[in-house]
């Protein structure tokens, strides 16, 4: 068995502790080199990682070390430079949400991808959930009949702690707030259930308790598709921690929050437990062991490459457009259609919030 070596660019909470345990696990896959500016993210690097090299800078990684594959798990800003230099040095990529700010440079680093002939995967990560395959089976059996109704609710008290400077609320190194933080996995989550493609999106964007910040608190989506309509409510401003998602057809509904839900029907209820709760913890490690999976597939798989940067390119449309809404004063937004994703429409939309524009520290 080859054994690929693997390049960590960014070491902070996600990388140690979602993403670390899982690679230390793998006898396929060694890391053999580490990246991040901060020197006690580099120190515990060493501690874990004994046998990797450790730099300061990913450039220096990229330029010296013989890398296959790399671990993108930096703040979104410096996600399309890494991955272009990483194509560029022949990598195959997995890379943190949100994979990209823009579709120009989405653009960009699918095209480099192509033309180095390698995998770009983005972690999406709560579609390994044991809730999400629950309810993917109740979808697949039809036990709800056909969906009509979906909502998703995220409530957080305050947002996720990163190491060294806040970055998640720094609107230059993540690119918005909550919308960007929870909603890229709400989106791609939600286009999992529905199994359509969206028509039309309206959202509102607010600081409800955290006046004093850049980036929103609180986002409220709508996302019509042919024959369902889906609601997202996202905040750092609640009272709890909790998730909950509510699926409803014309001949059932199923719902999740935490560690149980329900299945219920006309004449019949059926409990739904889970070994763990969806709002336990927030690196999730477990779940990534599938997300490296996925990655195996598209670095050995032709036919299987892609299918995941498709979903990650309508999560990015989903994105800016609810940004756009919301600047709008909450109006509803046309969904591009296939043969303009990659045209001059949707591509020419705005960075979320600045994302790319500057700083390209490792600091996830």
């Amino acid at each position: 068995m080859r054994v690929v070596r693997l390049g960590l660019l960014g070491f902070g909470h996600v990388a140690e502790h979602g993403h670390a345990p899982q690679w230390l696990r793998r006898a396929d896959f060694r890391v053999a080199a580490v990246a991040d500016p901060r020197p006690r993210r580099r120190a515990r690097a060493r501690e874990l990682f004994p046998a990797a090299a450790v730099y300061e800078d990913a450039r220096a990684l990229l330029a010296h070390e013989t890398i296959d594959a790399v671990d993108i798990a930096s703040p979104p800003a410096s996600h399309a430079g890494l991955c272009l230099r990483s194509a560029a040095a022949g990598c195959h990529i997995l890379c943190e949400k949100p994979l990209v700010g823009t579709l120009a440079e989405l653009a960009a680093v699918r095209a480099a991808a192509a033309a180095a002939g390698v995998a770009l995967v983005t972690v999406h990560n709560w579609k390994q959930a044991e809730q999400y395959r629950q309810v993917a089976a109740v979808l697949d059996a039809g036990a709800i009949g056909a969906l009509r109704r979906v909502r998703i609710e995220v409530e957080r008290v305050g947002r996720s702690a990163s190491v060294g400077t806040d970055w998640r609320v720094d609107r230059s190194q993540a690119g918005g707030g909550i919308l960007v933080d929870h909603g890229w996995h709400a989106f791609y989550l939600l286009l999992g259930m529905a199994r359509q493609r969206p028509r039309r999106v309206r959202a509102v964007v607010e600081r409800r308790r955290y006046a004093e910040l850049e980036v929103e608190d609180t986002a409220t989506c709508t996302v019509d598709f042919d024959s369902l309509r889906a609601e997202l409510f996202l905040t750092w401003a609640g009272a709890q921690r909790r998730n909950r998602w509510e699926l409803e057809g014309d001949g059932g509904r199923v719902w999740v929050e935490g560690d149980g839900g329900a299945l219920e029907r006309v004449a019949a209820r059926t409990p739904l437990r889970f070994a763990t709760s969806l709002s336990e913890g927030s690196h999730h490690s477990e779940w990534f062991a599938a997300v490296i999976e996925e990655l195996r597939r598209e670095m050995e798989d032709p036919v299987a490459r892609g299918r995941n940067l498709r979903e990650a390119e309508l999560c990015l449309t989903l994105t800016a457009l609810a940004y756009a809404s919301s600047a709008s004063g909450g109006n509803w937004l046309p969904f591009p259609d296939a043969a303009a994703d990659r045209g001059g429409g949707a591509a020419a939309m705005a960075p979320l919030g600045g994302l790319g524009s500057r700083d390209q520290r490792l600091r996830r």
